[in-house]
């Protein structure tokens, strides 16, 4: 189990994972934005933290734009998860508090359910009982979605951020994982256990419904992206808020100041960040920015 990666599921599509539906799979657009002012542009690029080998190469448009830009923006340094002190912060805050264990955070029925899903990837409960309901829970995403063949080390920021550092490109980062990790380590007792029992009663069907995603991303189709994401939220509104909302608000201001610099920026988030009415897109649209669609065949 990597523990610097089981988090970044939630933080990109916090639930959705759980829903279903059909995409229409024609990929006339790529799932990249801009917004040109007198002196640079600036690129929002849409990723998937978990794709398959068979998803390279990615469409010309997502190279042509990372050759564009001289600054590349992530939503972390990924090189700093891979230190020590970050691996022991991500035990320590996935650790249960002081005089509790995980059978005592939930229920008898949960604590055998749990039981039962974690002996099939062939993890004995007893091995994990430090462990705060959300952790197995993210353990568990992860875990499934590998099986399907699905890794981080595909995923588009983290391709892009190896590149980054091949090409020599400047890197920047919104947050540290330490803060990403201190989000989930905030969420609260019955939602953990809620958002536990919901991941292990769909894992038998994450293969169709990631699925799903991945095409909406394929796509560019923000609309059903936004379906997707915030129909997963509507039992965790406090998660919405912590894990998207609050976050996409802080990037915002950043986004604002890169926009009008002497350089190009190629800013790269979770896909559902950019989603919905206060996803990053609508939002520089309500500041007064003209943002538009990087079109197949066009930088």
């Amino acid at each position: 189990m990597n523990k610097t990666l089981i988090f970044i599921l939630i933080l990109v599509f916090s639930l959705s994972s759980f829903l279903f539906s059909e995409v229409n799979q024609i990929i006339e657009d790529v799932c990249i934005w801009k917004v040109e002012s007198d002196s640079n542009t600036v690129y929002l690029m849409g990723s998937i933290h978990f794709l398959q080998e068979s998803d390279y190469p990615l469409p010309d448009e997502f190279y042509t734009t990372f050759e564009d830009a001289e600054n590349v923006v992530f939503e972390i340094n990924y090189d700093s998860t891979q230190t020590s002190e970050f691996q022991q912060y991500t035990v320590l805050k996935a650790f249960c508090p002081d005089g509790e264990t995980f059978q005592s955070m939930v229920s008898d029925s949960t604590y055998d359910i749990t039981r039962k899903a974690l002996l099939e990837f062939g993890t004995p409960l007893a091995q994990l009982q430090q462990f705060e309901p959300w952790f197995l829970a993210i353990m568990m995403l992860s875990l499934k979605l590998q099986q399907y063949g699905f890794n981080p080390k595909f995923g588009v920021d983290k391709y892009f951020f190896n590149k980054s550092k091949e090409e020599g490109k400047a890197i920047l980062c919104f947050e540290t994982p330490e803060y990403q990790m201190d989000l989930l380590e905030s969420l609260g007792g019955d939602a953990q256990e809620k958002f536990l029992l919901k991941t292990i009663d769909e894992l038998d069907e994450m293969e169709t419904s990631f699925i799903d995603l991945v095409d909406a991303w394929k796509a560019a189709d923000l609309e059903k992206l936004d379906e997707l994401i915030n129909a997963g939220f509507y039992e965790y509104p406090e998660i919405r808020q912590s894990l998207l909302l609050d976050r996409n608000y802080a990037w915002l201001n950043k986004i604002i100041e890169y926009i009008g610099d002497n350089k190009d920026y190629l800013i790269i988030v979770g896909s559902g960040h950019l989603a919905g009415d206060e996803g990053l897109v609508d939002l520089l649209r309500d500041e007064g920015y003209h943002v538009m669609q990087v079109k197949r065949n066009e930088k």
